[in-house]
């Protein structure tokens, strides 16, 4: 196998798989998820929205000097999105002005999280970094062993992350201090944990040379192995997990559904086709939403493991597919983004960026935010679009 760069945008759905999430104004507490990669800490794909009712328009877009290939998030009505050319940015949701802008030592490929007005993100250069969310100085910084392209998790004051150089970490997210790191064995790429019921659940690339790969469920108390499943291909996008069940792409691309007890294989799919799915699922009401690489969005029954449809639009899906409202939203890697009515099956509307994509959507307070990557009109190497109604 030859391991190919998952910061190609090319490449970016079934290697990066990364989504946002959102909390649009109502403050981070005890009851309410902080605002994360996936929406939640099970990683399932489902946000609050609402997205736009009508046929949404641009109304606005914010230049990068790189690609934007990550996922941003929202708390109190401020976006904060990562980019290749090395700085966080704080940006106004409804307007797009620029709060202010965070210079890491390389560019960032980690979708923030955000709790007690701090926002969370890996970088390029191996850090985890903690960044005041209101005036985007640096409160406290992690270092790892290379570039850390996992989103982090928050759960109950800790963080819980990847990085490329094989540790799944646990810091305490009050001051970047280091709880417990799990040697496994192999890489993880930009497979972000899921943590639910005390176990964190995330992918590996095991073996270069056989090109397989494994899902590891991870005690977050003691920090020890509980079960690990092996897969044919590696595992790069982020498992989701919903009453039981853990869901998650292979590189190979076979959807498993594993029992969150003991690892055991409750189903699989794979495309007939032998396209195989590229994506991270979003799970919501008995249903796995993932798409495939040849430009089909499928849904499957999460307890049977039955196909209910797929419906297919000409173009590969360049996203995970995020879910509000019984919507399903996702982007082609050309720059279209869609909305489609999960219940009838018909897309609602669709949007040209005209560029390339690379980050998945993000829904909140009536509009739809995207990263892209270059313009196919224009001398522009990255934006964030945000689109909403006339």
């Amino acid at each position: 196998m030859t391991l190919q760069s998952p910061r190609c945008l090319s490449c970016q759905a079934s290697l990066c798989a990364l989504v946002l999430t959102l909390a649009w104004t109502a403050p981070t507490s005890a009851s309410t998820p902080a605002p994360m990669f996936r929406g939640n800490p099970g990683r399932t794909g489902e946000l609050v929205g609402p997205g736009p009712t009508g046929t949404p328009v641009l109304k606005w877009r914010f230049r990068t000097e790189e690609a934007v290939v990550v996922s941003p998030a929202i708390a109190g009505g401020v976006l904060y999105a990562g980019s290749g050319d090395h700085h966080l940015y704080a940006l106004d949701a409804r307007s797009g002005r620029e709060r202010w802008r965070f210079l890491a030592g390389a560019g960032f490929y980690s979708s923030p999280a955000i709790a007690d007005g701090t926002v969370y993100a890996g970088g390029n250069d191996g850090v985890l970094y903690a960044v005041d969310a209101a005036t985007g100085g640096e409160r406290w910084r992690f270092v790892t062993g290379a570039p850390v392209w996992s989103s982090p998790v928050v759960v109950d004051g800790r963080l819980y992350f990847g990085s490329i150089d094989g540790g799944l970490y646990a810091v305490d997210a009050a001051n970047g201090r280091l709880v417990w790191r799990y040697a496994t064995d192999g890489t993880i790429w930009s497979s972000s944990p899921a943590v639910v019921a005390g176990v964190a659940y995330v992918g590996v690339f095991a073996e270069r040379a056989s090109g397989h790969g494994f899902l590891t469920a991870v005690d977050t108390t003691t920090g020890t192995e509980r079960w690990r499943f092996q897969t044919d291909g590696a595992i790069y996008n982020s498992p989701a997990v919903a009453n039981g069940t853990v869901c998650v792409a292979s590189n190979d691309g076979t959807l498993h559904a594993l029992d969150t007890a003991n690892g055991s294989e409750r189903w699989q799919d794979r495309p007939a086709e032998g396209s195989g799915f590229g994506s991270s699922p979003a799970v919501s009401g008995g249903t796995v939403y993932v798409s495939d690489r040849a430009g089909n969005l499928v849904a499957i029954d999460a307890a049977t493991g039955q196909r209910r449809w797929r419906v297919r639009y000409g173009a590969t899906l360049g996203t995970s597919p995020i879910l509000s409202d019984g919507i399903a939203y996702l982007a082609t890697e050309n720059g279209t983004m869609l909305a489609v009515d999960t219940a009838t099956r018909a897309v609602r509307w669709d949007f040209e960026t005209h560029a390339e994509t690379g980050s998945s959507p993000v829904v909140a307070g009536g509009m739809v935010f995207l990263g892209t990557g270059p313009s196919y009109r224009e001398n522009a190497a990255g934006f964030v679009y945000a689109i909403g109604d006339r």
